[in-house]
């Protein structure tokens, strides 16, 4: 297995919007081939793991990061990651090809592009980390770049409104600029990962590690949880997190007002990645649960809240669809 390409993978488009930034000094043109090259190589160096995976082959990637914790860096190259690392990279790549003649006319083009790479460079980092330390620079990265891609058009001209304009409920003007849009998804995203930066805090003062490979191989600290009666509690601040970037109910109403920002970032924060953050961490975390949840006797109803948040914000957005304006 090449160790390399998995590195790159998320570099490069943290790369790229770095330098997005003096080539958008030389001319527009030379600002967007940079921001479309890197996302394209990130795209190939993520196809590069499909072989590696198809042979069975995996890996926990890792170096040091910081000793006095015993926390490393690393990447996790199994089916999951290099998945969600591919779909990611190649769906962004070709939003960023759109974004050439959506955004041409825009004035600001090399904030736009800047925001987009680190987006990607973000989210790519949130897949493939091996431990939840470092998933979380890359979870709050992605926060980051949807409150300024959300909020792309600050400037709040009325055409870049969200919704009809007059439309109230109980008086209630439902009508948003996109400043305010994007302030709101950044809000209500930090309140679901307030639980997920307890529930990580939690785990490591039982387990003395955050590597998601150990965590597995070893659910010992989940018994002290259970001793506790913290496992459940654990579970679903966890869960807290995904509630928030995914838009379940009670966060799932940044969603909708954040329409505000232009279609591309539509497409790519809320349509194709981010809102998956949260379906790909429950997908990591979830068999670690139920491992601990199987193994010290606890009643399953974790998941069933899971199920049950999943059902009633399904219904809750098909309701307020039917009276969308």
């Amino acid at each position: 297995m090449n160790t390399i390409f998995p590195w790159l993978v998320w570099i490069f488009p943290m790369v790229g919007a770095l330098a997005v930034l003096p080539a958008s000094r030389i001319n527009r043109k030379a600002g967007t081939a940079v921001a479309l090259i890197f996302p394209f190589l990130a795209a190939m160096s993520a196809s590069t793991m499909i072989p590696d995976v198809l042979r069975g082959e995996t890996a926990d990637l890792q170096v040091q990061w910081i000793p006095s914790l015993g926390i490393k860096a690393g990447l996790l190259v199994d089916p999951l990651s290099v998945l969600m690392a591919n779909v990611v990279a190649w769906v962004s790549f070709l939003i960023v090809v759109y974004s050439i003649g959506y955004m041409e006319k825009e004035s600001t083009l090399t904030r736009y592009w800047f925001f987009m790479n680190y987006f990607i460079g973000s989210m790519l980092l949130l897949v493939l980390s091996d431990n939840l330390l470092q998933l979380m620079f890359g979870w709050e990265g992605v926060g980051l770049c949807s409150y300024a891609l959300i909020g792309y058009w600050y400037t709040d001209e009325p055409d870049k409104w969200v919704g009809s304009e007059g439309h109230k409920v109980w008086g209630v003007p439902m009508t948003y600029s996109p400043s305010h849009a994007g302030l709101k998804a950044f809000v209500m995203t930090r309140i679901g990962d307030i639980g997920l930066l307890i529930a990580i805090f939690i785990i490591y003062s039982m387990s003395g590690t955050l590597n998601l490979v150990e965590l597995a191989r070893d659910i010992g600290w989940a018994g002290d949880l259970a001793r506790l009666s913290l496992l459940l509690p654990t579970g679903l601040l966890m869960f807290w997190g995904p509630i928030g970037k995914s838009a379940q109910i009670p966060l799932h109403e940044w969603l909708p007002d954040a329409m505000a920002g232009p279609t591309p970032v539509s497409a790519l924060i809320h349509a194709a990645t981010m809102v998956k953050a949260g379906v790909y961490l429950v997908a990591r975390t979830g068999p670690i649960f139920f491992n601990a949840i199987v193994a010290y006797g606890q009643p399953f109803t974790f998941f069933e809240i899971v199920g049950w948040i999943g059902a009633i914000t399904a219904l809750t957005a098909a309701a307020q669809a039917t009276v969308a304006k």
